[in-house]
């Protein structure tokens, strides 16, 4: 088959996503390696570069592992295609990588992909945001609401300012819309709670 026209299924099962088990192959105890078998951060670099080498050439990955969970830090080339719009396109490639292992290994291990340092950037964006609005509401004493987060954005402000002296937090809103209303510590609704 020419390779511009594989599916999407086709590349899948070029990178070990959708292989079926040989008919009687026993199940393996989740995250036991028989002696042959590769381990996870053989199996995820094996998915990862057959990847990268579809999409360019140039990238190449890094990853260290930290007991059952694997950091992998995708690097060189121009990554923005490979992050996406809003880190859309690594956190797919991220919930793959996840399948790939869970297929191996059961839920035995967790994947954490970035690339280029985005994800940090993320953070310390979301970061710079909660400690403004926490200087802003101590000052106004006026409740802030902030934009529209990812439930793992909203965590990270609610986990910055929880031992606030002067603020507290709570997520309003749902769906899409869902946010983090900064209130002045003792003014918050009653039932208000870090919720993410």
């Amino acid at each position: 088959m020419d390779e511009k026209k594989k599916s999407i299924d086709d590349l899948l099962s070029d990178l070990g996503v959708l292989e079926e088990a040989p008919v009687g192959v026993e199940l393996k105890e989740a995250g036991k390696a028989s002696p042959t078998q590769k381990g996870p951060k053989e199996v995820l670099e094996s998915f990862l570069v057959g990847l990268l080498l579809r999409l360019d050439p140039a990238h190449y990955v890094e990853i260290r592992q930290e007991g059952n969970l694997l950091k992998a830090e995708v690097k060189g080339g121009d990554l923005g295609r490979f992050i996406g719009k809003e880190g859309r396109t690594l956190k797919a490639v991220e919930y793959l990588a996840g399948v790939v292992l869970a297929k191996h290994f059961g839920s035995a291990y967790r994947v954490i992909l970035d690339a280029a340092g985005y994800r940090k950037r993320q953070e310390d964006k979301i970061r710079k945001i909660a400690e403004d609005a926490a200087l802003t509401v101590a000052m106004t004493q006026e409740p802030l609401h902030l934009p529209p987060m990812r439930p793992s954005e909203r965590r990270i402000v609610h986990m910055l300012l929880k031992n606030h002296p002067q603020v507290t937090t709570e997520s309003q809103g749902e769906g899409e819309e869902r946010h983090v209303v900064v209130y002045p510590r003792g003014q918050a609704p009653s039932g208000t709670g870090e919720e993410a």
